[in-house]
């Protein structure tokens, strides 16, 4: 499996197709822009997020997942697009975001494995550690005798 770019196609089997027709005329008559390019870019940034946090996993180019990702991302896009059109999303697709960030959660933390990208990208995957290193004592207590 490899790393892929989420596309309108890949939301079109989550939403219907009138579905996303009308997320997109209530955006555009309030004067908005398409709702799914952003919705898109904002989920595809926050799944290479969760992946990053993982300090073995490698990131792959910019604007891809990793494929086994897909499906989750995808119940994020079918919860993110009606809010933001300011639609309440159903229970189901509520119940499926949740369970999305649940395995995010899970890839974060390494217990749910990813594959590693054909084409990694020099991105870092997570914020620097800072290292302390404890000094070694000068005195011990066999160098304090007599004093």
């Amino acid at each position: 499996m490899a790393w892929i770019t989420p596309a309108e196609s890949d939301v079109l089997t989550v939403l219907s197709e009138a579905e996303l027709a009308t997320y997109r005329a209530a955006a555009l008559a309030g004067g908005q822009a398409d709702p799914l390019a952003p919705t898109l870019t904002q989920v595809v940034d926050l799944v290479r997020g969760y992946v990053g946090a993982y300090k073995p996993n490698t990131l792959g180019l910019s604007g891809t997942i990793p494929q086994k990702l897909l499906a989750p991302a995808l119940d994020l896009v079918a919860v993110r697009l009606p809010q933001r059109v300011g639609v309440t999303p159903k229970d189901v697709r509520k119940t499926a975001a949740d369970q999305a960030v649940r395995l995010l959660e899970q890839v974060a933390s390494g217990d749910f494995n990813i594959e590693e990208p054909d084409n990694a990208t020099r991105e870092t995957t997570s914020a620097p550690r800072p290292t302390i290193q404890a000094r070694d004592p000068h005195f011990a207590r066999h160098s304090e005798e007599g004093v």
